[in-house]
């Protein structure tokens, strides 16, 4: 990526706040002292605040490949490692402070909404982002996204990794992804079970990296804008035959980006507003309670 994206800006700063505002709506006392003043944003709120990660995931899938579009395979170990490293930080704050505010709540407060203080096997699979996979209990509304996002990583690494070391060209990888982001769209993303493992969520995560090949690999052997048309209108009918509003979010973010990812110029101070909040709204989405 040449220069920063301030529409991504923009979207990440609205996602990470619709969650939050989603998570409070649906967790803990605030909703229901609340919701009878405005019940029926309260009600959207909790039914559709949800959708906003799909925000998340298709610019994740984006910027993901766009670091993996040269000709050599990537370094997979050490790719892995630095994005772990990133992760950690804030993560590792989040579930020690919940920790903290657990432990001094709970001779007070008797809720379901609180949750029990962690035990020593809740850290350690938090620590490796396997708490979903082992069914450990959730110290933060925010884990099952940290590890999600980690797994969608590893995948795209070896796939990309793994295709370009048997020598094939970067056409056949964004085939790879088009027929993994399909099979996530009329398979895996289908059972409700498999909310736990990266191939539910590529469907969102393969659009965006399919959309960093149409807009800039025009090198490729494949023609990448058609193929990222087909995975396109497939999550659309897809989403419709099979009611899934995540969806249709899904394609429409990826149609805003595809339209302007670098076009979308705001005011100086609004810029730099959007920056600040973007570059917060990873600890915020993790931190709060």
């Amino acid at each position: 990526m040449t220069e920063r994206s301030h529409l991504m800006d923009g979207l990440r700063v609205l996602a990470a706040h619709l969650i939050v505002l989603h998570h409070l709506v649906t967790n803990g006392p605030l909703g229901q002292t609340l919701q009878p003043l405005w019940p029926g944003l309260f009600q959207l709120l909790h039914d559709h605040g949800r959708y906003a990660t799909q925000v998340f995931l298709v610019m994740a899938g984006y910027l993901s490949a766009l670091a993996l579009l040269g000709p050599q395979p990537p370094t997979v170990v050490r790719n892995i490692g630095k994005r772990y490293a990133r992760l950690m930080p804030a993560y590792l704050l989040a579930i020690l402070m919940v920790a903290l505010v657990v432990t001094c709540l709970r001779p007070w407060i008797n809720q379901d909404w609180l949750t029990e203080p962690p035990t020593l096997q809740q850290w350690l699979s938090h620590a490796l982002l396997i708490q979903s996979l082992i069914d450990q209990p959730a110290m933060t509304v925010g884990a099952w996204y940290v590890a999600i996002d980690f797994q969608l990583f590893v995948v795209l690494n070896v796939l990309v990794w793994g295709l370009l070391r048997l020598g094939f060209k970067q056409g056949s990888v964004l085939i790879s992804l088009a027929v993994l982001c399909l099979a996530s769209q009329w398979v895996f993303n289908r059972n409700p079970d498999g909310d736990v493992w990266a191939l539910y969520f590529f469907e969102s995560y393969g659009l965006g990296a399919v959309l960093a090949y149409a807009m800039h690999d025009p090198r490729g052997n494949v023609p990448a804008r058609g193929v990222l048309l087909l995975c396109m209108c497939s999550a659309v009918v897809a989403g419709l035959i099979y009611p899934r509003p995540r969806l249709l979010i899904s394609v429409a973010v990826c149609a805003l980006l595809w339209w302007g990812v670098y076009r979308w110029r705001p005011p100086a101070a609004l810029s730099r507003w959007l920056q600040r909040q973007s570059d917060a709204s990873y600890s915020l989405f993790v931190t709060h309670f």
